[in-house]
C-alpha cells in the first residue's frame, strides 16, 4: 500500500469516527448513517486529490441530512480555506463552534483564519475561548496577548499577562514581554519596574541585573546603571560586560584622551569580549576620521594595540589600528595593519578597498595593479576593484589591458553614478592612449553627464585636448573650472598650465605651473617636465634642464625627456 492510500484511509477513518460520535447509540447503525459515512469518505477523497468543488458539494449534502454535525462543518471550513474563500470558511467554523462550543480546536482554527484576514481583534477573542477551555497551557495566553498587541489593545494584553502570572507565578518570559510592551508605549517607569521585579526575585542572577543595568543606561539613568554594574561585580568580579561598563569615570567624559586611557585595564582583560572593546573604540575612530586628530588617534591606537595583543587571531583589532593610522595621515603604517587584517580574514571587502586607496594615494601603481586584480577574483561584483585596475594599468602605460576591465567594471557598477563617472574618465584616458580619439571624447562626455562639475574629469579631459591641440578654448574653460573648484591642487594647476602652454600663453602657463610645483608638484615627474618645457619657451634653458633632470629622477615622464636633457633642446 503506498503512502497516499495509507494517508487517505487514516484520514477517512478519523472522519468516520468523528461522524459516528454524532450518531445516537443504537443496536445497529442505520442505512441512513451508513450512507452519510460513505458521503464523508467520498468528500475526503475528493479533497485529497484536489477536487475541492466536489468535496464542498458532498459535505453540504451531508449537512442537509445532518444539519448540526460540527465535525463536518469544521471539515467544510478547511476546504473553503484551501480554495481561498475565507468568508465562507469563517461561517462554516462558526457553525461548528455553535454546535460544539467546548471544542478548543475549532477556536484555534478560527483564530488562524482571522489572523490570515488581519482581523486580530476577532483572533484574540478566539484565543480567549481557547484559554478558557485549556487554562493550564501558557501558550494559549501568549497567543491571546499576541493578537491583542496586533490589534493595538496593549492594556488588554498586559492584563492577559497579569492573569497568566497569577496562575503560574513570576516568570522571566512574562516579565520580558510586559517590559517590551511598556517600552513600546513609552512608560519607562513601569518598564524598569518589571526588570526590577526579576532582580528582586533572583538577586544573585547577574544576567537579570545586566538587563536592568543596560535598560537604565539606555533610559539615561546612568547612576542607577552604575549601581547595578557594581552589584554585578560584587557577585562576579570578573564579569566582562560589567568591567567594560565601569571602565572610565563619568567626569572624564569631556576629556576623550583621559577616558581612553582609563579603559586600558578592561581592554587588557582577555575575558572581555572583543566586540565590546571595538564598540567602545568606534566613536573615537569616527572622530579621528572626521578630524584627523593625531593625539586622539594615538590614544585610541594604544587601545587597539592592546586588542591586538589580547586577541591576536581576531582581525578586528588590526583593522581598527589600520583605520586610526589611515585617518590620521599615516598611510604606510596603516597598510601594514590592513595587510595583517587580510591575513587573518580576507572576506571583508572594505579592508581590500582601503588597501587599494593607499596604493593609489602613494602612486604605487605596480602593487595597485596586482592587488586590484586579486580583489576582482575574490569580489567579482565590486566595481571599484575594476576601476582601480584600470587606473593602475593606465598609469603604467598598459591601456590595452585597462580597456576591457574598465568596460566590464562599467557594467558591474550598475546604478552607482559616482563610480561610473570615475570609470568613464579612465576609459577616456585609455581610448586616448590607444589612439581612439572619438571613443575617448565620448567617454569623457559620458563622465561629465554624470557630474558636469567633477574637477578630476574636467582637468583630465582638458589635458587630453591640450595634447591633441584640439578645442583649446574648451580645454581652457574646463581646466580653469577645475582649479576654481579645488584651488591649490597640483594636478589641476598643471592641466590649466599645460592648456595655456598649448595656446602659446607661456607667461600665464608659467604662473599656473609655478603654483603647481609649490603646492607639491615637485614630487610629480609630469608637472616638473611641463614646467621645464615652459621655462625653455621663455628662454631659460638652464632652468629648464634642471627641472627636466628632476623629472627624470622621479620617473614616469615622457619618452622624449632623456633626449631633451642630452640635447638641451625642446622636443614635442
Amino acid at each position: 500500500m503506498n503512502d497516499n492510500k495509507h494517508t487517505f484511509l487514516l484520514t477517512s477513518l478519523c472522519l468516520c469516527l468523528l461522524f459516528l460520535s454524532h450518531v445516537p447509540v443504537q443496536a445497529q447503525i442505520s442505512e441512513h448513517d451508513i450512507k452519510l459515512q460513505e458521503l464523508l469518505v467520498d468528500a475526503n477523497r475528493e479533497k485529497l486529490i484536489g477536487n475541492y468543488d466536489n468535496a464542498i458539494a458532498l459535505l453540504k449534502e451531508i449537512l442537509k441530512k445532518d444539519n448540526r454535525n460540527d465535525a463536518v462543518s469544521y471539515e467544510l471550513s478547511r476546504v473553503y480555506e484551501a480554495v481561498g474563500d475565507d468568508e465562507k470558511a469563517i461561517k462554516a467554523i462558526q457553525d461548528a463552534i455553535e454546535w460544539a462550543p467546548d471544542n478548543s480546536w475549532y477556536y484555534k482554527f478560527e483564530a488562524n483564519l482571522y489572523q490570515k484576514m488581519n482581523r486580530n481583534k476577532e483572533a484574540a477573542e478566539a484565543y480567549r475561548q481557547v484559554a478558557r477551555l485549556e487554562p493550564e497551557d501558557p501558550a494559549n495566553y501568549y497567543r491571546w496577548a499576541y493578537f491583542l498587541v496586533l490589534a493595538n489593545d496593549i492594556n488588554a494584553a498586559l492584563k492577559v499577562y497579569d492573569s497568566l502570572e497569577k496562575k503560574i507565578g513570576l516568570n522571566e518570559e512574562i516579565i520580558r514581554r510586559k517590559h517590551a510592551l511598556y517600552v513600546g508605549i513609552g512608560d519607562q517607569k513601569k518598564a524598569a519596574r518589571e526588570l526590577e521585579r526579576l532582580v528582586e526575585a533572583y538577586p544573585s542572577d547577574t544576567d537579570y541585573r545586566l538587563l536592568l543595568a543596560e535598560y537604565y543606561s539606555q533610559s539615561g539613568e546612568g547612576e542607577k546603571a552604575m549601581a547595578e554594574y557594581r552589584e554585578i561585580l560584587k557577585i562576579d568580579p570578573a564579569h566582562p560586560k560589567a568591567l567594560m561598563a565601569m571602565a572610565g569615570k563619568p567626569e572624564q567624559a569631556s576629556d576623550d584622551i583621559a577616558y581612553l586611557q582609563s579603559l586600558e585595564p578592561a581592554f587588557r582583560n582577555v575575558a572581555v569580549d572583543i566586540n565590546l572593546k571595538i564598540g567602545k573604540l568606534m566613536p573615537f575612530i569616527t572622530k579621528v576620521a572626521d578630524s584627523g586628530d593625531r593625539p586622539l588617534a594615538d590614544a585610541a591606537l594604544a587601545l587597539s594595540g592592546i586588542i591586538e595583543q589580547a586577541h591576536p587571531y581576531d582581525p578586528k583589532g588590526f583593522s581598527a589600528s589600520g583605520d586610526l593610522l589611515y585617518y590620521s595621515g599615516r598611510r604606510l603604517e596603516a597598510l601594514k595593519k590592513y595587510r595583517k587584517t587580510l591575513e587573518l580574514d580576507d572576506t571583508v571587502f572594505l579592508v581590500w578597498e582601503q588597501v587599494m586607496h593607499i596604493y593609489n594615494d602613494e602612486k604605487d601603481y605596480g602593487n595597485l595593479l596586482g592587488f586590484s586584480e586579486r580583489a576582482m577574483d575574490f569580489f567579482p561584483n565590486q566595481a571599484i576593484a575594476y576601476y582601480f585596475f584600470g587606473l593602475a594599468a593606465n598609469e603604467l602605460g598598459k591601456s590595452k589591458e585597462a580597456l576591457p576591465i574598465l568596460q566590464q567594471g562599467l557594467l558591474v557598477a550598475g546604478n552607482n553614478g559616482p563610480l561610473k563617472m570615475d570609470i568613464q574618465e579612465q576609459l577616456g584616458l585609455a581610448f586616448d592612449r590607444l589612439g581612439q580619439p572619438e571613443q575617448s571624447i565620448r567617454a569623457f562626455e559620458a563622465a561629465l553627464e554624470l557630474n558636469p562639475k567633477s574637477p578630476d574629469v574636467l582637468s583630465n579631459y582638458a589635458l587630453v585636448l591640450a595634447e591633441r591641440k584640439e578645442n583649446l578654448e574648451k580645454a581652457r574653460q574646463m581646466a580653469e573650472q577645475a582649479t576654481s573648484t579645488i584651488p591649490g591642487q597640483p594636478r589641476y594647476l598643471d592641466a590649466y598650465g599645460w592648456v595655456l602652454y598649448r595656446m602659446k600663453r607661456y607667461k600665464d602657463a608659467r604662473q599656473q605651473l609655478e603654483k603647481a610645483v609649490a603646492a607639491g608638484g615637485n614630487a610629480d615627474a609630469r608637472i616638473l617636465e611641463h614646467y621645464g618645457d615652459v621655462l625653455f619657451q621663455l628662454n631659460e634653458p638652464e632652468q629648464a634642464v634642471q627641472y627636466w633632470k628632476q623629472a627624470l629622477e622621479l620617473g614616469n615622464a615622457s619618452g622624449l625627456l632623456e633626449k631633451k636633457i642630452a640635447d638641451r633642446k625642446l622636443y614635442e
